[in-house]
């Protein structure tokens, strides 16, 4: 059964109990014209005037009222007929009736009722008369109902509760609809059971004769008493109310059950204090989960691809846009059934939107206890330019936003700080912009106490440089043994196991990474080249040697996607409906193959060693020196104190910021200056002293400079109607040296940022300026003047630099 027929079904049938209890609860309040056809018992004394007649053997008169609205309980005479209900009891004489006062709790007193109505002597005859049973035990029949009463409001309370609860549909409150309707059926069951008998006990008066006592029996000389007992239409209803109720158990349990062992394990989980899903830590190169269990990564790469870049200068036809798969929770809930059907314990998401809700995927993934791996990066503005490479405040803050929005769940496994942002040897000078990445996420996650893994996915390539970037990742630049500014986890994207092809193909790849000090993993597998996709390389990656050295992979990719290589995507999607494909299905049954090994054993796995740095040579170009962690306040306070400042007239500002950078690093140089100050270079590993800030901090720095260097010409702060002089700025070149020396008076420190005031990382706190540690190696000392200082060559950065802003001025989609 379908949860939505389930839970509408159960909703149906507890709103329907609701209705029928309403009902009965309003009988006998009233003698309007729905009230006064609803009771619990009816009493008819019709016929006792007659009995009482032949028991005395006189005629009988003043016995009923005359007067049909005359107060009951006040001697006005007997009624025609009784009706009994939860709050308040009625009496007719010919159809026309007057109740009493309703009260809760109303007790079910048919003696007390009929004789508190009689003139005194008729009260007497009756006492006389009526001598056995239980219907004139008015203590007996008022002090069952009276529990009865409550019982019936317990059950009534509970129905509603079940059919609210089960109509917000959330895992917990679809156990609590069904305790209610448990609760209340049994409340209900008693209730109506303790009703159900009492009546039955108090009908023994209808049995009860009168006459000469020696001919009872003898038609001609007895007489019945005349007041007959019946059950009202308000018992059948409440008898139906339960019933409804009951049944909708069924339905809410077969809702909930799906999700009972998930829930049940949170609960004896929290009980044992810890969380739902068990935390991964890294020990030694390895992975283990607290039971201290070996944990390998079975997972499946899962974005939906974005729009395809048509940028010539992107040969990797990577995605200019995103879909974040993780702020939709239908989409989650429509895949989560297939991700379970593949067994996989990790997905890996390229690209998420913090501004974003992510809590319903999220938490039903952690609930089917998979793990996520998220990377930081955003596509083309929000990545380290690989490039023109830089490690500025609008990245880190936006690196820290999205862990600070992601931190709350307790299956994030790791944050990868790049993808594939260095793909040939000449790009190996952006390795130490990645480590300083790894450095600064590190020690944000340290400050939150948040257990997630730093990691870094590469592109496979040579030898010479794809192993000196995994050692570079996880070595310690000051030589002793600190993984401060070491990544946690390597993932290698490895597409060399094509087709049917012989375990063999990995020999190289095991060899290099035999000894390696960290956890490695296939960041990405699956070759698309040689069809049909076997997975056989999956037994492969699971099972020694190759876990020995590994901890895993990441199938690529759940969703459709396009690439130079061929076309990925295991399912086809429309709107609602997932068909998976044979890819899918054969994934599925080498997944659902695959048992982990367990060694080595979480004892034995040893402490990581972070070894010295790799040297460079002609295939490897990163420098040991990292760049500083941004400051957004030095920035802050920087471009609050600049001359002339950046003023676009476009929100597009990435489409203007590198050419003005370039216009103005050459204006620069026309007249004696350059754009050191704002340039970074990790071959050298000399970072200028402004180059941490924002693009367009540093076009405004840009701007100032040249402003000053041609004694402020009020045509020299134009820049095409994108620039204006900054009336707060100092009034004199030496002040504004000054200032921004004060603003900038630990240009290369290092220390543990905060995440950032806004998502936009304009107004970011990562980090107050002038404090952590100064790492040598770095630029110019501070002493230097920053603005108007004295003429140099222009060394060419200004071209150089431009091209490479835009890519790294961030965008927040």
């Amino acid at each position: 059964m379908r949860g939505e027929v389930c839970i509408g079904s159960a909703s149906v049938l507890s709103l329907v109990a609701l209705l029928l209890l309403i009902f009965m609860h309003v009988g006998q309040i009233n003698t309007s014209t729905v009230p006064r056809g609803i009771s619990m018992v009816n009493v008819n004394a019709s016929a006792y005037g007659q009995a009482l007649a032949v028991a005395l053997g006189d005629p009988i008169t003043g016995l009923y009222a005359d007067n049909a609205t005359a107060p009951l309980a006040e001697q006005q005479g007997l009624r025609d007929l009784y009706k009994f209900g939860l709050y308040s009891y009625c009496g007719y004489v010919n159809g026309t009736g007057v109740c009493s006062n309703s009260t809760a709790a109303n007790r079910f007193q048919p003696f007390t009722a009929i004789t508190s109505d009689m003139i005194a002597n008729y009260t007497a005859f009756t006492v006389a008369l009526v001598t056995e049973g239980a219907f004139i035990d008015s203590s007996y029949l008022g002090n069952f109902t009276n529990g009865a009463y409550y019982l019936i409001i317990i059950g009534s309370v509970c129905a509603a509760l079940a059919l609210f609860t089960g109509l917000l549909k959330h895992t917990v409150l679809f156990f609590l609809s069904t305790t209610f309707a448990v609760i209340g059926s049994l409340a209900l069951l008693i209730g109506a059971t303790i009703w159900t008998v009492m009546i039955k006990k108090a009908q023994s008066v209808n049995d009860f004769v009168v006459g000469n006592p020696s001919a009872v029996g003898d038609v001609s000389k007895s007489f019945p008493l005349g007041i007959t007992v019946s059950t009202g239409d308000a018992l059948f209803l409440l008898w139906a109310a339960w019933a409804c109720l009951l049944v909708s158990i069924l339905p809410y349990m077969i809702r909930s059950i799906s999700r009972a062992a998930a829930l049940t394990a949170g609960v004896l989980a929290l009980a044992a204090g810890v969380g739902a899903i068990q935390k991964v830590s890294r020990v030694g190169r390895y992975l283990y989960t607290a039971d201290g269990n070996r944990f390998f990564i079975k997972g499946i790469a899962y974005q939906e691809q974005g729009a395809l870049s048509t940028d010539p200068n992107n040969p990797f036809s990577e995605p200019s846009t995103f879909i974040d798969p993780l702020a939709n929770g239908t989409a989650c809930a429509r895949d989560l059934p297939f991700l379970q059907q593949l067994d996989v314990n990790t997905i890996r998401v390229y690209s998420v939107n913090s501004s974003l809700n992510h809590d319903d995927c999220m938490n039903a993934l952690s609930q089917a206890n998979i793990y996520t791996i998220i990377d930081l990066a955003l596509p083309v503005n929000g990545s380290i330019d690989r490039n023109n490479p830089s490690w500025t405040t609008n990245l880190l803050d936006l690196y820290l936003e999205t862990i600070s929005v992601f931190s709350k769940y307790d299956n994030v496994l790791a944050y990868n700080v790049g993808n594939e942002v260095i793909v040939n040897p000449a790009g190996t000078g952006a390795a130490p912009f990645i480590k300083a990445a790894a450095r600064d996420v590190r020690a944000y996650l340290n400050s939150i106490s948040s257990s997630a893994l730093v990691g870094y996915a590469a592109i496979d390539g040579d030898d010479s440089w794809v192993l000196p970037l995994a050692n570079y990742l996880s070595c310690d630049p000051t030589g002793s043994n600190s993984g401060s500014t070491a990544i946690d986890l390597f993932g290698l994207n490895n597409y060399e196991y094509c087709g049917a092809a012989s375990p063999s193909v990995y020999n190289t790849k095991n060899g290099d990474f035999a000894g390696y000090n960290i956890p490695a993993y296939f960041s990405e597998f699956g070759c698309v080249s040689q069809p049909p996709r076997l997975w056989t390389e999956v037994p492969v990656i699971f099972s020694p040697p190759m876990s020995d050295i590994w901890s895993g992979g990441i199938a690529f990719s759940y969703f459709p996607a396009q690439s130079n290589d061929g076309q990925f995507g295991m399912v086809t999607i429309d709107g609602n409906t997932v068909t998976p494909n044979d890819d899918f299905n054969r994934l599925k049954a080498q997944y659902n193959n695959v048992t982990f090994p367990t060694t080595p054993s979480q004892s034995s796995a040893g402490q990581t060693q972070y070894p010295s740095c790799p040297s460079q040579n002609s295939t490897w170009l990163a420098s040991n020196t990292l760049p500083p962690t941004p400051n957004d306040a030095a920035c802050n306070c920087l471009e609050g104190i600049l001359s002339c400042q950046f003023t676009p007239k476009t929100s597009n500002t990435s489409s203007i910021v590198g050419p003005l950078l370039d216009l103005g690093c050459s204006l620069l140089g026309q007249n004696g200056g350059n754009c050191n100050d704002i340039s970074a270079n990790g071959t050298t590993g000399t970072y200028g002293r402004v180059a941490f800030c924002d693009p367009d901090v540093k076009l405004s720095f840009v701007m100032s400079e040249y402003y000053e260097l041609t004694s402020r010409a009020a045509t020299s702060c134009d820049f095409g109607g994108n620039a204006t002089v900054n009336s707060a700025a100092p009034a004199s070149v030496s002040g504004a040296n000054a200032a921004a020396s004060s603003c900038l008076s630990s240009p290369s420190a290092t220390f543990t940022p905060s995440a950032p005031a806004t998502a936009s990382g304009s107004s970011g706190s990562s980090g107050s300026n002038g404090s952590g540690s100064s790492p040598s190696g770095n630029s110019k000392n501070a002493a230097v003047a920053l603005l108007g200082g004295s003429p140099g060559a222009l060394v060419g950065l200004g071209v150089a630099f431009a091209m490479g802003v835009v890519g790294s001025v961030l965008t927040i989609a």
